[in-house]
This record gives C-alpha cells, structure tokens and sequence, in this order.
C-alpha cells in the first residue's frame, strides 16, 4: 500500500471509529477467564470434606454488604473486581501503525486484505479478594491463589492465548464493621496485573477499494448495555452474546 493509499486508509477507519461508540470485548472476556480461574478453588473442612468455593464479581464495598443475609455470614466467598486500565508505554507501538492481515473467503475462494490500527497496550488492573472466617480456610485459598501464579497466569480468551497476570501486591485487611456490630471477617486482597492489549476495529478492504467493517471483538453500545453494573455475578451469567460481521459503507 502506497503512503497516499495508507494516508487515505487511516483517514477513513478513524472518521469511522469516531462515528461509532464501540467497547471492546477484551474487558468482558478477560473477567469471564478471571471468574472462572478463581471458581475453581476449593477448600477442606475439618471432617475431610472438600468444599467449593463461590467466586463472584463484586466490589468489596458491596461485599460487605452482601455478607449479611438474614443475620448468616456465608464465606467463603472469592470476589473479583476490575480496578483500572492504563496505558503500558514499554509495549506500546504508535497509534497510526497499520497492522495488515489476510482473510480467506472460502465461498468465494479468494483472499482479502484486513487492516487496522495497532493494538493499544495496556495494563488492566484486577483485585482478587478472598473472605474468611476461619484462618486455615484463608491459608488454604491463599497458597492457591499464589500456585496460580508461577510466576505468571497466562490468560486465554477467544482472542489471545497469549496475555500474561502478575500478582503486584498481596494485603491483609482482616477487621471490618459489618452492620450494628463489629465482626472479624479475614480478608486477603491481592492485586492482579494484566499485561493485554485493546484492539482497534478491524476493516476489509473490498475489490472496489472501498473499507467497510470487518470485527467481531467490539460491541456496539446501545442504551441497554452502555451501563455495565459489575456488582454482582459469576462466570456463567456474564452474557456471551456474539456481534457477528457487520458491514457498514
């Protein structure tokens, strides 16, 4: 592609994702791998017995407030909760660097040209909170959630398999007042970096020369789903509708 077609080419994808709000699935596919890591550990009690533990999307806030259900605390309990994302400068590429990639059409048998801005470099910030009432349920979870990390997780989604988490911190914030009273609830807090990337929307490139969308790792946000409330819910009810090729000229 020549400078004058590339110039052309990165005009129109960027008149054209400025023209749509559009939010990466990036996000929701790397809590569901999250929820379901952290679903997967378990404890055993003093009579032998192995015992799931639920791990849920939660704030800690609301956690607490969750923890009292008719006078009963139910824990264990594992919450994840997404913190922040910034940007990562060390593996970062400009943003006007086209990425060209070749799609086949079987019915058509022939190749097409896909191209797309550079992925945005990011680190995308988690917190792994594990609630206790007893110590050696705490220590038990605990070590789990570290084997987890040797020394890194890698994160496999539908669009990556090759996306790495860090534990970057580890706490211990044991003592919270819940309701009336003050009740010792143990809690550890380790925080979970994702080294990952936020792609940019992907475009074809026709036989005529015109770009029109080709991408299916971006949702377009309506008034339904433009207010994502993370409070409360768990690997399996996160909703995996697809958003199929859509074309738009």
């Amino acid at each position: 592609m020549s400078y004058s077609a590339n110039a052309w080419a990165k005009r129109m994808m960027a008149k054209k994702i400025n023209a749509q709000q559009l939010v990466a699935k990036t996000y929701k596919e790397t809590l569901r791998f999250m929820l379901a890591t952290f679903s997967a550990l378990k404890i055993i009690d003093p009579q032998g017995a192995v015992i799931d533990v639920p791990c849920i999307n939660a704030n800690p806030e609301r956690t607490v407030a969750k923890l009292y259900q008719d006078n009963n605390i139910i824990l264990p309990v594992i919450t994840v909760g997404q913190l922040t994302t910034t940007d990562n400068d060390e593996r970062r590429r400009p943003y006007d660097l086209l990425v060209n990639e070749s799609h086949w059409d079987k019915q058509r048998r022939r190749a097409f040209r896909v191209i797309s801005f550079a992925p945005r470099a990011v680190n995308i910030t988690y917190d792994i909170n594990i609630w206790t009432k007893y110590n050696e349920d705490m220590d038990q979870l605990a070590e789990q959630v570290r084997l987890v990390f040797s020394p890194d997780l890698k994160v496999v989604t539908k669009y990556t398999n090759s996306t790495a988490a860090f534990i970057t911190d580890e706490t211990n914030d044991s003592v919270l007042v819940v309701g009336d009273r003050e009740d010792r609830i143990i809690r550890r807090k380790f925080e979970i970096s994702v080294e990952g990337y936020i792609p940019y929307p992907k475009y074809l490139i026709t036989s005529t020369g015109e770009i029109t969308e080709y991408n299916t790792e971006f949702e377009i946000v309506t008034q339904e789903n433009v207010s994502l409330d993370s409070s409360s819910f768990s690997a399996s009810s996160i909703n995996s509708t697809e958003v199929g090729t859509f074309t738009q000229k």
